[in-house]
């Protein structure tokens, strides 16, 4: 068996150290990509670890943990914002641990795997890792230096081995929106159905794929959900080691076969969150609420609290242009189904959208915020449009030569520190929202509640240093 160091290059919101004192989500939680191989990995015999760079000071500390953890197989993951940092952990295991087998695999080597070999990666696994990734780590030289993972059954897997990220008990008190700590977070599937133009993913596309039953050669979406019953049993087990009050469901989106969502509904009251006042948040498409107010009815019954509603645009044209598959006035009408439920809605809105001849237009900006103070969402999080490696407006907008700079740690980030897109009035863009934003005071609560997080972790650890 092997010792196996994963590595997380994500550095959070702030850089170096974020996730020592976590200030939101990009801070705080765990790689749930990386805590479940690490779960695959620890069944299999395997010694696992984890380097994550939200917890050192540096590329020295990096270095050393690496160096004293003195693997014989370093695995570092890539989303495209970290791939200039992940290619930097490569050539650093390199110097570190020279003897290690050095694997690369995530959605960004996954789209662009020679970008990893030529980082110093000795082999790269395109796609889900979970089910080829120990037996590349067996017999490397059995498998191409690029090589595509076989996709997993996902009822077959451990769960998600979340306490490979230290400090973890701590991090579930963290407050988010207005769910109650402790909050897990979990997902129940993988790939999504829709062809929104502006995403890549996270990967569902491109990651989540199986090879053609008709053309061998080609790979095709592979979507697939969990069994209620696999759900209901991880959080059976998260429930017997933290006793949560809230959860997070990072599926792209929760609403995809209403006949799952109800099946689970019933086992969330079978179980008793309800009754215990477990809250829950996750993410619906405005069309998919319109079509099945009955089902979202009873999400809110088996505990949902919170809604993310991808509304992107409420200009019909820019909506048309970006394949959302919604209009102005289902975003609308979304909407008001929520509220009339009682559900806090977290709005998001996509701002600086180019229409299909290239150009920007101001008025769809200003339809977008307009409605956004008409709806009231308890939440909004808007975004500058950075199109992401992979995705189709990307290549639109290269072949249209509207991209001024392709930095990856500004691809796909909401709020890019740099101008992404010609044209784009990125100066007015930010006049527009000054005053929607200045009014909108339940945006900064996730921050206010940081400080009743930090008293809490000093309560807990005080209590550990009084057991101990």
């Amino acid at each position: 068996m092997a010792r196996v160091l994963l590595v997380n290059p994500q550095q959070g919101s702030r850089g170096w150290g974020s996730g020592r004192d976590p200030l939101d989500m990009d801070d705080l939680l765990p790689h749930h990509g990386l805590a479940q191989l690490g779960a695959v990995l620890q069944k299999q015999g395997h010694q696992v670890e984890l380097l994550d760079l939200r917890l050192v000071s540096g590329w020295e500390q990096a270095r050393q943990h690496m160096s004293q953890t003195a693997p014989q197989v370093v695995c570092v993951t890539a989303r495209t914002q970290d791939a200039a940092g992940a290619a930097c952990c490569l050539a650093m295991a390199a110097d570190a641990a020279p003897e290690a087998l050095r694997l690369a695999g995530g959605i960004h080597f996954t789209m662009f795997p020679q970008e990893a070999l030529d980082a110093g990666a000795h082999k790269v696994l395109r796609g889900e890792g979970e089910v080829s990734l120990p037996a590349l780590i067996a017999e490397p030289g059995s498998f191409a230096d690029i090589s595509w993972g076989e996709p997993p059954e996902l009822d077959a897997l451990p769960f998600a081995l979340r306490e490979l990220l230290p400090g973890y008990r701590r991090r579930l008190l963290y407050p988010i929106w207005s769910l109650r700590p402790p909050i897990v977070d979990m997902l129940t599937g993988r790939g999504c159905p829709w062809g929104c133009r502006f995403c890549c993913g996270p990967g569902e596309k491109n990651l989540y794929t199986r090879p053609s039953p008709h053309d061998p050669g080609k790979r095709i979406p592979y979507l697939r959900r969990r069994s209620v019953e696999n759900v209901m049993a991880e959080l059976a087990e998260l429930w017997e080691r933290y006793r949560f009050r809230g959860i997070i469901f990072h599926d792209d989106q929760f609403l995809i076969e209403p006949q799952w969502v109800s099946r689970f509904c019933g086992a969330m009251h079978q179980a008793g969150y309800p009754r215990r006042k477990v809250g829950w948040w996750a993410a619906c498409r405005a069309d998919m609420i319109c079509r099945n107010p009955e089902v979202i009815a009873e999400m809110r019954d088996a505990g949902l609290k919170v809604i993310s509603i991808g509304f992107e645009s409420f200009s019909d044209q820019v909506l048309r242009w970006l394949g959302k598959g919604t209009t102005s006035e289902i975003n609308l009408r979304a909407a008001a189904i929520c509220h009339d439920l009682g559900l806090e809605v977290f709005a998001n809105l996509i701002l600086g959208v180019p229409r299909e001849d290239g150009v920007w237009h101001r008025e769809d900006d200003l339809a977008g915020l307009k409605a956004i103070q008409e709806i009231g969402p308890a939440y909004f999080s808007h975004s500058f449009l950075s199109p992401i490696p992979g995705s189709w407006l990307y290549n639109w907008a290269m072949d249209n030569e509207l991209m001024l700079q392709q930095d990856h740690a500004q691809a796909g980030s909401r709020r890019p520190g740099r101008v992404i897109l010609r044209g784009v009035d990125y100066d007015e863009l930010g006049r527009m929202l000054a005053p929607i934003m200045a009014s909108y005071r339940k945006f900064w609560r996730p921050r206010l509640g940081h400080y009743a997080y930090r008293l809490r972790c000093w309560r807990m650890a005080r209590a550990e240093r009084k057991g101990a």
